[in-house]
């Protein structure tokens, strides 16, 4: 198998992946992963701005506020000033805290199936090639906010999450 023809195959089953979760994340068809994205990304970053939301997020300051306008017209985020008044910080509500998991979980499960061709040790080779893969991607929090956003942290914790172990904290 030639390196092309592998990095087509991949890119292929990331494509489909990727129509998948987004398929399983939207709750209308106006709706992105970015609302369950930035809601993920404030259940571990308490207290963010609108500014570092915006840029974990990779979407414009514009869009940011935009999103976290719709947010919290649905009670899920509460933003608040604080020393700085010139910034936003972003908290979540109970009830944003109560929408995060339920749709993390949903988005492993839209996957889940791609797994059962293979067997307990193929399984365990895929995760260790995805974690080797993965590492280098680490470049900083930043980096590590927006490649995790979607993350679910109870099933890949800090101390076993491949972007984590990839970065030496400053």
């Amino acid at each position: 198998m030639t390196r092309l023809r592998t990095a087509n195959l991949l890119a292929a089953l990331a494509g489909e992946i990727t129509d998948r979760v987004e398929a399983e994340l939207k709750t209308h068809p106006n709706q992105t992963d970015s609302s369950v994205a930035a809601l993920n990304i404030m259940s571990f970053w308490d207290g963010i701005t609108n500014a570092e939301l915006a840029k974990a997020l990779h979407l414009s300051h514009t869009a940011t506020v935009r999103l976290v306008d719709k947010l919290e017209e649905q009670g899920l985020v509460e933003a608040r000033s604080g020393e700085d008044r010139r910034a936003t910080y972003l908290h979540l509500t109970s009830g944003g805290k109560k929408a995060v998991q339920p749709a993390l979980r949903a988005r492993c499960a839209a996957i889940d199936g791609y797994l059962d061709v293979l067997t307990k040790a193929e399984e365990a080779q895929l995760a260790g090639l995805l974690a080797k893969l993965i590492r280098p991607l680490a470049k900083d929090d930043m980096a590590i906010s927006h490649f995790c956003r979607l993350c679910d942290f109870t099933v890949c914790p800090d101390d076993q999450c491949p972007m984590h172990a990839g970065h030496s904290a400053p």
